[in-house]
């Protein structure tokens, strides 16, 4: 199946299309109360250059840095100091250092605990709880037993509580690309990056919202996989329509650049 960029189908008509952007714009992501941390929106964005640099130094400075937030009472502190781990996991994992990773998974499981004891209608920290989840369960069938069913509930509440968040239907579409035999499915998935990437838009400015605490994530990543799935396919022209928009995100997207060049 050819999954053409937004930019390339058809368009849906203006009714059609006015109806969309109406319950576009209705959507509101649950955060929790009060003004969201510049300091931790900070330190996630740089979290996310540096992963996207493919900057392992530099990830692991950020993380010394704010290693004492795992123990913060601020949710937004600890959804912060979750990413870092995040993204030093994925890191470790594609460096194929897996206790690193394992560990790193595993203290943004445990610091999105902590953040949604503190609130728990924070739909995007449930969002990326189940990420963690998925890489970690990915290890193993018995990590898979450990941590999928929870992947899956958390999923079913960051949809309660942030309807229409990309970023949870991306963590969908890696549930299915990384779960075992009897729940991963890598066409489905490709099905759901599509989804993904259509909701992010076309803006760099839509991978910032407020269920993120203002972190800039998920909008290149849903057009990176999006591209691999072309390439599986064969579709080569799709492809790097599909990296050329993740680009457009993040124009230092390293894991990108490598193969565009």
């Amino acid at each position: 199946m050819r999954h053409l960029p937004p930019s390339q189908r058809p368009r849906r008509s203006s009714r059609a299309a006015a109806a969309v952007a109406a319950v576009a714009a209705a959507l509101v992501w649950a955060t929790p109360a009060g003004a969201q941390s510049s300091e931790a929106a900070s330190v996630g964005n740089r979290a996310q250059t540096a992963f996207l640099r493919d900057d392992a130094a530099a990830l692991d400075r950020i993380e010394s840095s704010v290693r004492a937030w795992a123990k913060s009472p601020d949710s937004f502190k600890l959804y912060a100091y979750a990413f870092v781990q995040f993204r030093k996991s994925q890191m470790a994992r594609e460096a194929r250092r897996d206790e690193q990773a394992m560990a790193a998974g595993q203290a943004c499981i445990a610091a999105l605990d902590a953040a949604l004891e503190a609130s728990a209608r924070f739909a995007d920290a449930y969002t990326l709880r189940s990420a963690c989840q998925v890489y970690v369960g990915s290890y193993s069938m018995f990590n898979w037993y450990r941590y999928g069913s929870e992947a899956d509930d958390g999923l079913e509440m960051a949809k309660r509580f942030g309807r229409g968040n990309p970023r949870a239907v991306l963590v969908e579409g890696l549930r299915l690309w990384f779960g075992p035999v009897f729940v991963g499915d890598q066409d489905k998935a490709c099905d759901v990056f599509l989804q993904a990437a259509k909701g992010f838009g076309d803006q760099p400015e839509s991978s910032i919202t407020r269920d993120s605490v203002g972190i800039r994530w998920g909008a290149a990543e849903a057009n990176f996989w999006m591209g691999r799935c072309s390439r599986n396919t064969g579709d080569r022209e799709v492809e790097f329509q599909y990296y050329d928009r993740a680009l457009r995100f993040a124009p230092d997207f390293a894991a990108v650049q490598r193969v565009v060049r």
